[in-house]
């Protein structure tokens, strides 16, 4: 485990500087109850990514949205002999082809960050389930995605999911390192930019940056989190090997417009526990927050 230090020499940092005293690791974490969480699960299902032989490099950060778009494809493709909740859970889509009222599946980037060395490239993938799933609804989805053992991405080739249930993997592949779970945290930091659930409105820059951040604290409460104290907005995520905001292709709406989006610096009064997924594309790789509180 090593630890998640903050960019430095960057002016999009002096107001979490302020919060945050230097490099100064944070103490141990102790465990908790009542933290608050999300309306996903904790429990997040792990996949390493695995090289074949018709991928010739490491998959970077940006190219969530793609994979994400690919597996859930493949995954909505075997649901055909499963109950219609499951494939709802699965798809994200009710019966009539509508999007479903509340959470369903949702894709996590699980990327080497937060080390002096990280690159950002991708290690694994998680799948957030919703924290009100019964048993057998559970136990059919993740019957699904035992389905799906290759994903074909093209250009970026051929890659193997496999289910990591060891008991030591590396600290990016390990949930507490995403979710902060059972202590909980109160300095989080996105992963991937938030993309914006409307058009932001302001001329004014300042306005504009409250008008982004009101946008992402309300998105806060929207997956069952409180409000929080504080939301910086800016194009650099505070953990080291995250590409800026500008390097992650923009979301496209139905229309065929694109959605504007940031990295967001969000601190809260009391600790709360993840999957932090917010925004627009919080169900497909994007608005992915970590802990910076790591332990």
């Amino acid at each position: 485990m090593g630890p998640n230090q903050l960019a430095d020499g960057t002016a999009q940092f002096q107001p979490w500087a302020s919060l945050r005293q230097g490099d100064v690791q944070p103490a141990a974490c102790h465990v908790t109850s009542g933290v608050t969480g999300t309306v996903f699960s904790p429990d997040l299902v792990v996949f390493r990514l695995e090289l074949t032989t018709d991928a010739y490099r490491p998959l970077p950060l940006p190219t969530i949205g793609a994979v994400t778009a690919r597996w859930r494809e493949a995954l909505i493709s075997q649901c055909n002999d499963m109950p219609d909740r499951v494939r709802e859970i699965v798809s994200g889509h009710d019966r009539s082809g509508g999007p479903l009222e509340g959470p369903h599946l949702a894709f996590l980037p699980l990327a080497f960050v937060g080390h002096p060395h990280a690159d950002g490239h991708l290690l694994g993938l998680g799948i957030a389930l919703p924290k009100q799933l019964t048993p057998d609804e559970r136990r059919d989805v993740l019957r699904v995605l035992g389905r799906v053992r290759d994903l074909n991405l093209g250009p970026l080739g051929v890659w193997r999911l496999e289910r990591e249930i060891g008991d030591r993997p590396p600290w990016n592949l390990r949930p507490e390192a995403w979710i902060a779970h059972p202590a909980g945290a109160t300095y989080w930091s996105t992963v991937t930019p938030i993309a914006f659930d409307r058009h932001p409105k302001a001329k004014d820059r300042g306005e504009y940056q409250r008008e982004v951040a009101e946008m992402i604290a309300t998105a806060c409460t929207a997956i069952g989190l409180p409000r929080p104290r504080e939301v910086i907005v800016t194009q650099v995520s505070a953990h080291l090997g995250v590409p800026p905001a500008h390097v992650f292709p923009r979301l496209e709406r139905k229309d065929g417009s694109e959605r504007r989006h940031a990295h967001a610096i969000l601190v809260f009064d009391e600790p709360v526990c993840g999957p932090v997924l917010i925004g627009a594309g919080r169900y497909r790789g994007y608005g992915v927050g970590r802990p910076v509180d790591e332990c």
